[in-house]
Formats: structure tokens, sequence, C-alpha cells
């Protein structure tokens, strides 16, 4: 498995370099703008790179999950991962490392966007003092995603876990789907359709579940975290069904 582990870094190291490297030029932009420039653009030119950021941060995750399901679906359709059938692995050893390298990269970027905010947020307080307009910008952007949540570090906290693991959740969903139309529909009539539309359903059945299993009157901490158990678990039951499909139909 340690094995399968670094081969699958290696081939979504690119992307995760070029992700953290535009986070590093904005972010330089960011501490140059805040100590080095004043004026009556100074606070508009911040909240601009504050809003950037903010984007990176969820543009980056998103695109680490693309990333690995577009692996995958390569890896099942084309000669790159036609060695990786042949190796003495069964199919729940190989999608069970695509999976964990896509759990931890989550991970990382989650915390690394986290302690990178929180950076930020300590240097704009320790620098201007007061700052309505970013304030009033950051709790816009909070409210858009859940009117409840408060903007301190335990509701934030609890939100980065419930959206990284409910992206993970999305991402076993895509690997089922993907595999489910390479293995059992692959050259069929309405293939893409059938499963766009597999991927909605079983997209909808979380949010049911999450809904019978988080209660309304929880705190909406702990609600956050109940909704990121159920994915949790979701995600290893469609591991478990996308590695027992490959491993009937797909494996060599």
């Amino acid at each position: 498995m340690g094995k399968l582990l670094k081969y699958e870094m290696r081939k979504t190291w690119m992307m995760k370099l070029i992700i953290f490297g535009i986070t590093a030029v904005l972010e330089l932009a960011f501490v140059a703008t805040l100590y080095l420039q004043s004026g009556n653009d100074h606070e508009e030119l911040l909240a601009t790179l504050v809003l950037l950021l903010m984007f990176m941060a969820i543009g980056g995750v998103i695109l680490i999950g693309v990333q690995s399901v577009m692996t995958l679906h390569r890896d099942m359709n084309t000669k790159q991962g036609y060695m990786l059938y042949l190796t003495p692995r069964n199919s729940f050893q190989i999608l069970g490392a695509k999976m964990l390298e896509n759990g931890i990269s989550l991970v990382l970027a989650g915390t690394f966007f986290f302690l990178l905010g929180l950076l930020d947020v300590t240097l704009l307080f320790s620098k201007l003092g007061r700052l309505e307009a970013l304030w009033d910008m950051a709790q816009q952007f909070m409210s858009a995603l859940n009117s409840q949540i408060q903007l301190n570090t335990e509701g934030v906290l609890c939100l980065v876990v419930d959206l990284l693991v409910s992206w993970l959740a999305t991402v076993s969903i895509a690997y089922l789907a993907d595999i489910i139309s390479s293995a059992l529909l692959n050259g069929k009539r309405f293939n893409g359709l059938v499963t766009f539309v597999l991927f909605i359903l079983l997209s909808m059945l979380l949010s049911r579940i999450q809904r019978l299993f988080v209660g309304q009157g929880m705190y909406l901490s702990t609600q956050m975290l109940a909704q990121a158990a159920v994915a949790l678990v979701y995600s290893a039951i469609m591991y478990v069904a996308s590695a027992f499909t490959m491993e009937k139909y797909l494996s060599v």
C-alpha cells in the first residue's frame, strides 16, 4: 500500500505545486500591500486580495478532488494505468491508495489554508486594528455558505471539517459512478447521461441520510461535525462498492 500511495502522490504533485505557487504569489502580494502601501485604495486592494485568497482556497480544494477523479478515469480507460492493474495488488488496495492519497491531500490543503487564513487575520488586526469593511465582507461570505455560522475559530474550523469531508464523499461518489461507467456501461448508449444521473442520485441520497441523522436541535457546530461523520461513513461505503465493482469487472 505504501508504494501505491507514493505512486499516486507522484501523479498528482504538479497540480498541487501550481495551486500552492499561485497561493504564495497572492500571499506575498497581500503582505506587501499590508505593510508597504497606504492611501485611499489600501483597504480596497486588501479586500480584493483577501477575496482572491478565499477563492483560491476553495478552488484549490475542489481541483484536488477533481484531479483525483480524472486520474482514476485515465487509469481505467487509457494505457496510463495498464501496468498498475498488472501489479500483484487487488482493486481494494489500488482504489484504497487513490482514496487515501486524496483524503491526505484534502486534509493537508484544508489545514494549510485554514492556518494561512488565521495568520492573515492576525496580521490584518495587528497592523490596522479596525477593519470594518473587511470584516463585513468576510461575514457576508460566511453567511452565503450558512447564515447561522458565527465568524469565530470554532465555527470556521467546524465548517472547514464539514466541507472537506463532504467533498471527500462527493469524490468517492464520482469514483463509483465513473467505475460503473467504465466497467458496466462502456461503449453503451447514453453512458455519460446514465453516469451523471447516478452521480446526482447518490449525492442526493447522501444529503437525505445526513438530514435523517443530524438533528435540528443540535448546536450548529455539532450539526456540522455530525454531517461530516455521516459523510465519512458514506465515503467508506462508496469505496467498498467501487472496489468490489473494479475487482469483479475490471481486474485483469
